[in-house]
């Protein structure tokens, strides 16, 4: 009995390393097809292969993305659960805080630098949680995932073109688990679009400058029609 017990086991095993492997084979595959793909569209090779090195199939990525609730929440559902009193309060104290700031950017803007706050908070709680997932790992997942295949594909190149446009080293190049970065927590093919260098220094880093991450939430709010006057604001 224990031995047919043993053998029942060391079967299972095998199986399931035979799986796992078969697996493993099947994403460095696809990893393989990514990397020449982006070498076709332009992105630097030695990039791609630094950027890949170490790419992960990320299951905890799959299953937040598979677990994302299907009920439709009402305004003041959402209103109670993503602005609860404390964060009121706590965007008061980092307004009065970056004032000067946020004054300035919304005069470049044209928005109201309460929504630039109103954004930071809902997105990140003002910058204190912008994920820790690689962007490359993450992005790559996703696609292999295979649900939104085309979407996420799209999202991994623009990531590769932030990278090659030298906005972020890529060791502190993190995120969602689907991707979104920094901030703002702009999808890459959002940040391409929307980013905005605001302390001159060439880089747009909405990771940890300030400046950057308001003008960026800025710019994107003038864009999606945010062109709300400033004054009596204070």
């Amino acid at each position: 009995m224990r031995k047919g017990m043993c053998k029942l086991v060391l079967g299972s095993v095998l199986s399931f390393t035979a799986m796992n492997l078969e697996a493993r084979e099947s994403f460095d595959k696809y990893v393989a097809q990514l990397k020449t793909e982006a070498i076709a569209s332009g992105i630097d090779a030695q990039l791609v292969k630094e950027a890949f090195k170490g790419v992960e199939y990320k299951a905890r990525a799959v299953k937040a993305d598979r677990n994302q609730p299907e009920k439709r929440k009402t305004l003041n559902t959402y209103l109670r659960s993503a602005v609860p009193e404390w964060k009121a309060q706590k965007a008061k104290k980092v307004y009065a805080k970056h004032k000067a700031l946020l004054e300035r950017v919304g005069r470049e803007y044209g928005v109201q630098p309460r929504f630039i706050v109103a954004l930071w908070g809902i997105e990140t709680n003002f910058g204190s949680f912008t994920g820790n997932y690689s962007v490359i790992s993450a992005l790559t997942t996703m696609a292999y995932e295979g649900r939104r295949e085309a979407f996420f594909k799209k999202e991994l190149m623009s990531s590769l073109r932030i990278l090659q446009e030298g906005h972020i080293n890529l060791s502190d190049f993190k995120g969602s688990w689907a991707g979104a970065m920094g901030q703002n927590q702009f999808m890459p093919s959002s940040f391409l679009k929307y980013a905005v260098d605001g302390n001159n220094d060439g880089r747009k880093d909405i990771w940890k400058s300030l400046p950057d991450v308001f003008a960026s939430s800025a710019n994107y709010l003038k864009q999606a029609g945010w062109m709300i006057s400033t004054r009596g604001e204070g």
